[in-house]
């Protein structure tokens, strides 16, 4: 095969279609190269998301803790009165437990309930109903008194509903009296409790706890120290079904809670970047795409422009030699044979000064259509120039030239 015709071969391959298939593998190859650059500022982008958030949630987490050990030191003082001088009275009480509470920010009310029975109350009034409440009646809050008395220490129970209204954590502190004469070998013995009310509201604000903090959920569970098998004490309980959130643990007095939190729309919601980088990247694959289909298409029309005769699309004078020299060195290594057929249009010009040139087109494209009707697939039918056309017939051979007339031609 000549150069020309495999540079035609090469050129027809690529067909509208397959122009048009290339040009979309160009797109698709910037597709993936562009996603893949967003999927790698994705990740980093929730790399930095989960650091914030671990950093945010240990803050959270250590203001918790900070917030209630604080306060339930302020109850010790009180404690040890009580274990020294287990026969308290109102006046002993109220000062201690008027200072206690004016100090401590989050302390709601502070009772003693000596034999587990609540006969000290501060302040009173609003709490009138908490005097004379036997814990042992309290199905729902005996369970952490037992847990207080069992363990010799307190106990952080709640957020409960309280009987003098609204809600509040209750750190429960048994107390236990002992023998300081000095010649005593009994064992310390339980006087009653200490119940300090923690108001939630004011310690979760103190801490930092919200529903939303900032582009965050947040939620805890672990209600009366029980940390993730406990009831939830905030937020939604479907945070924590949630894949990939991220949890730091409260440690209460004798218990836990769990903190859990994760950005509201999901990890890498924040990415912005790749906003802009998906459109930079798609934008350009397109333009790449359409600007390579343009430059295939061109190509391929300025190679047919160079082998093919521009009116009536024919193999021109340049590809017919080609295919002509081809012939002839076949011929000379087989006795495979040829014939050429040269034609010619007697009287064109007078079509031409008559009716005009593009009255002469359309007969030259008329020709042209009718010679290859009249021919095979692998003959091929070029336009010489003006009115001159060349059939070449491979395998036929004849014993003498042929003439064609016009008039017969054009009456075939």
């Amino acid at each position: 095969m000549g150069t020309i015709d495999k540079i035609l071969s090469w050129v027809e391959g690529f067909g509208q279609s397959t122009r048009i298939a290339f040009a979309l593998a160009v797109v698709l190859f910037a597709v993936v190269v562009t996603e893949y650059i967003v999927s790698l500022n994705t990740q980093q982008t929730i790399v930095r998301e989960r650091a914030a958030t671990v950093e945010q949630l240990a803050t959270i987490r250590a203001r918790l803790e900070g917030e209630v050990n604080s306060t339930l030191h302020l109850t010790r003082g009180m404690i040890s009165y009580v274990a020294t001088h287990p026969d308290i009275t109102w006046t002993d009480f109220e000062p201690l437990a008027a200072e206690i509470v004016a100090v401590g920010r989050h302390i709601r009310n502070i009772a003693l309930a000596p034999d587990n029975v609540v006969q000290f109350t501060y302040p009173l009034a609003g709490n009138e109903r908490a005097m004379g409440l036997d814990y042992r009646k309290l199905s729902k809050q005996w369970p952490a008194v037992e847990r207080a008395i069992a363990k010799g220490s307190t106990v952080v129970a709640g957020p409960v509903n309280l009987v003098q209204g609204g809600q509040g954590l209750i750190a429960r502190t048994p107390i236990y009296v002992r023998d300081h004469t000095g010649f005593s070998t009994t064992q310390p013995q339980y006087w009653g409790l200490a119940a300090i009310v923690l108001n939630v509201p004011s310690l979760f604000d103190a801490a930092g706890v919200e529903q939303r903090i900032g582009n965050l959920s947040l939620a805890i569970r672990g209600k009366d120290g029980l940390g993730a098998k406990g009831e939830m004490i905030f937020g939604e309980a479907k945070l924590f079904a949630t894949a990939g959130i991220v949890t730091q643990t409260v440690t209460m007095p004798n218990g836990t809670w769990q903190l859990a939190a994760m950005p509201s729309m999901g990890w890498g919601s924040t990415a912005t970047q790749h906003v802009i980088v998906r459109t930079t990247g798609l934008s350009i694959a397109l333009i790449f795409g359409v600007l390579v289909f343009l430059l295939l298409s061109l190509e391929q029309r300025n190679r047919d422009l160079a082998l093919h005769d521009h009116l009536t699309k024919l193999p021109n004078r340049r590809l017919m030699y080609d295919r002509l020299y081809q012939l002839v060195a076949l011929s000379e290594r087989a006795p495979f044979g040829f014939t050429l057929l040269y034609i010619d249009l007697d009287e064109f010009k007078r079509v031409n000064d008559r009716y005009g040139h593009h009255m002469g087109d359309k007969v030259l494209v008329e020709t042209g259509a009718r010679l290859m009707a009249l021919t095979r697939k692998t003959d091929t039918v070029a336009r010489m120039g003006g009115d001159e056309f060349i059939v070449l017939l491979p395998g036929v051979r004849m014993s003498a030239p042929w003439i064609i007339f016009w008039p017969n031609f054009m009456t075939v």
